[in-house]
């Protein structure tokens, strides 16, 4: 405690709150050294200093009308606002105010202190911002959440949790009997230890597994679509995470496709076969060259077989190898070098008819026609979608003109440009003819510009 009168007031001067008085009409009549650094103030003389200039306009009624209230009811009152400091910068005091009276109990003003508290509100308002915005994320999770479980349930999809012995951990759309257990605890037969397998399969490897599984339920064969990943959480415990989806509807779709391909496949050889009949036929009963009627057929049994490649892919796609193989395995004296490049379904015919006509026209006119002559193959996809592919003969023998054309020459060009979107060049040198094309590998076929 203060000893003196005087060593109370200095411990009023100089404690670093900012301390203060005013008198019954609101003026102030004292300001502590801290307050007075505050707004800058030099002399404890205070007649011209009037503190509410300093106040934030916008926060007059924050202060005023607290500060009016105690005033008249002679009561203590509390208030918030912006300040003006003595260097410009805005700062937030919380005033707290008590009345004070004369020896014989006449109000005689208000006596207070002034806390600044601006850095506690942009804490409190990071905080709160921060709060508002993981409720936000909270609520967003939660809607997610919602919806996933609505369509995993309106899927089918079931999902799972595993630790290290396998047992699970947490279920989705599966019985909750099943914690605790294991694939094979929980489901009997071979189903459970099939699914059982493929877990400890992705737990020993680390590597994500897909795969589908059959099994007969009620005398019906049903499918399910097993997806499994190895994790680590962040208590450092390995988990494999599973799903199954029935993907039962969808095979038995696909069943129904395939036979109606292969049904539709084998009318359109019978529709090959039919017209190579009529061509034929009609040919008995007409001069035709023979020549010409077997180039004719030929071509028809290369779309033929262009037809079985087509069907033999279930995704559309014709693999580039197998089409040259088709039509070029008889051929000897054929240097062949490509990689696993596909094509979509719709340019193989126009593939297969090109190189049935390289290989048939080498064969009478071309390098294949000498014994020492050779042709090389060669194809290879670039990193655009596009494939090349380049047919190059060298002979003695002279090259046919390049200057005749019929069919098999439009077929070569402007027909296998024009159906594949794609790009040709048909040249002669002394050696002989050397064709190259470049067509799109995508599904959507690309246009050049």
């Amino acid at each position: 405690m203060p000893d003196t009168p005087l060593d109370l007031l200095l411990l009023i001067e100089d404690t670093p709150a900012m301390l203060w008085r005013g008198d019954r009409e609101g003026r102030c009549v004292f300001l502590n050294r801290a307050q007075r650094e505050f707004w800058g103030i030099a002399s404890p003389v205070l007649d011209e200093f009037d503190w509410a200039t300093t106040l934030l306009e916008e926060d007059h009624d924050k202060v005023f009308g607290p500060f009016s209230e105690g005033m008249m009811r002679e009561q203590p009152f509390m208030c918030e606002a912006r300040y003006h400091r003595a260097d410009g910068a805005v700062r937030v005091l919380r005033t707290k105010a008590s009345p004070y009276f004369s020896q014989s109990g006449v109000f005689c003003g208000m006596i207070g202190v002034n806390e600044d508290v601006t850095d506690l509100r942009e804490v409190q308002a990071s905080l709160d911002k921060q709060n508002e915005e993981l409720t936000d994320s909270l609520r967003m999770a939660s809607r997610v959440t919602s919806r996933f479980e609505l369509a995993a349930q309106i899927s089918g999809l079931a999902m799972s949790e595993h630790d290290e012995l396998l047992r699970y951990t947490w279920s989705h759309n599966l019985p909750g009997s099943c914690l605790g257990q294991t694939p094979a605890e929980f489901i009997s037969g071979d189903f459970g230890t099939r699914i059982e397998a493929i877990l400890q399969e992705v737990l020993t490897s680390g590597e994500p597994a897909a795969t589908e599984i059959d099994f007969l339920l009620d005398g019906r064969r049903h499918w399910l679509e097993i997806q499994a990943c190895r994790i680590t959480t962040d208590a450092n415990e390995i988990r494999i995470i599973a799903s199954a989806l029935d993907v039962t509807a969808r095979k038995l779709n696909e069943a129904k496709l395939e036979l109606l391909a292969k049904e539709l496949a084998h009318r359109v050889k019978n529709i090959y076969s039919v017209n190579e009949a009529i061509i034929r036929q009609s040919a008995k009963s007409s001069n035709v060259d023979p020549e010409f009627l077997e180039s004719i057929t030929d071509r028809l049994r290369t779309l033929s077989r262009a037809q079985d490649a087509l069907l033999a892919s279930p995704h559309d796609r014709v693999s580039v190898k197998s089409i040259v193989d088709v039509n070029l395995g008889h051929l000897n004296s054929i240097d062949v070098t490509g990689d696993d490049a596909t094509i979509p379904g719709r340019s193989a015919p126009y593939l297969a008819l090109a190189l049935h006509e390289l290989g048939t026209n080498a064969t009478k006119y071309g390098a294949l026609s000498d014994d020492a002559g050779r042709v090389s193959l060669d194809w290879h996809e670039d990193d655009k979608g596009y494939l090349h592919i380049t047919w190059t003969e060298a002979s003695d023998t002279d090259p046919m003109s390049a200057e005749k054309e019929g069919f098999g020459t439009a077929l070569l060009t402007r027909v296998f440009a024009a159906a594949t979107n794609g790009k040709v060049d048909r040249s002669f040198s002394p050696a002989g003819l050397r064709w190259s094309a470049i067509i799109p590998t995508a599904p959507e076929l690309g246009v050049f510009d």
